[in-house]
């Protein structure tokens, strides 16, 4: 059945006959967030494994329609998961009870993708939050209860960020996570500019209502949880063919940090690749480069398996 919630507006609209079919997800704790299922064309190949596909800590599945339509468009049914709390979701904004929920939800997602492509096996696609996630998950931070993972695709992953909130700030919320735990905190992402400076973008995002800017202390600790986790990890950690893309200009990601730890988690499995762009590489003027790099990525991976 679909789900009867306002969708959220997409960066680019799909057209006729694209638009993707938004499925309910129920979690392990009973919470039901969305799917949005874009499935191949027509005359697009066939028999190629899913791809389940998670967002950044503001966003959405709507930012990233473009990528999931040329994925879509190579052949590979998308499966843009709404994390709790965010996107279409009304109840409990910005929340999540642990590190460990967030995982179990990436099982849930697996398990759903699974059962409604009927392949065992598919491919992890994570941008910016949403690719720390990933990474934590298929490092072995949580409990990987689902089938094989084919390949992981980071797209400016959050795993090494240059953006924090101020000292005052975290002082409340460790008081926060004693006292009032689902108190909510601005995330220091509030500036579009941060994200890109195409105009038409900028103005897709300040009008953006399901943008998500403020989250619980309980979710922030538990970002900070993930952190720990990924730096934890032993070297090798990551063993599935991984590629991590990053934008030139990115403010938001440190870049060298970043793939310094991607590179220790995922040692001889991984490729990078570094595009002109600001943070979110969707919203360039010209997002083709992106797109190219996400299917040549999952292709060849799945090539080579």
């Amino acid at each position: 059945m679909s789900d009867p919630r306002p969708t959220p507006p997409p960066a680019v609209c799909p057209p006729m006959g694209r638009l993707p079919k938004r499925l309910p997800l129920h979690l392990a704790d009973g919470y039901e967030t969305s799917v949005y299922v874009h499935s191949p064309p027509e005359l697009a190949p066939t028999g190629k494994l899913p791809v389940l596909y998670a967002h950044g800590i503001q966003s959405h599945p709507g930012w990233f329609y473009g990528s999931a339509m040329a994925l879509a468009d190579a052949g590979y049914t998308v499966y843009q998961v709404t994390r709790r709390g965010s996107g279409d979701n009304r109840l409990e904004r910005g929340a999540a009870v642990s590190a460990g929920q967030l995982l179990e939800d990436v099982n849930a997602a697996c398990a759903f993708v699974q059962d409604h492509s009927g392949c065992q096996s598919k491919h992890l696609l994570g941008v910016s939050w949403g690719g720390k996630l990933l990474a934590a998950y298929v490092a072995g931070a949580g409990r990987l209860t689902t089938g094989p993972v084919a390949s992981l695709t980071m797209l400016s992953p959050g795993i090494v960020s240059r953006v924090s909130v101020g000292l005052m700030t975290k002082l409340s919320i460790v008081a926060a996570l004693i006292s009032r735990p689902d108190k909510l905190f601005d995330i220091p992402l509030s500036r579009a500019e941060m994200f890109t400076q195409n105009q038409i973008m900028l103005e897709y995002l300040r009008g953006d209502e399901y943008r998500l800017h403020q989250a619980t202390a309980r979710f922030l600790y538990a970002n900070r949880v993930l952190d720990k986790q990924l730096a934890s990890r032993k070297a090798g950690a990551i063993d599935v063919p991984t590629t991590l893309i990053l934008s030139s200009r990115d403010r938001i990601i440190n870049n060298a940090k970043t793939r310094k730890r991607a590179e220790r988690l995922a040692g001889r499995n991984l490729k990078t690749i570094t595009l002109d762009g600001c943070h979110t590489l969707e919203f360039e003027p010209e997002p083709h480069p992106l797109y190219q790099a996400v299917v040549e990525a999952i292709t060849n991976a799945e090539n080579n398996d």
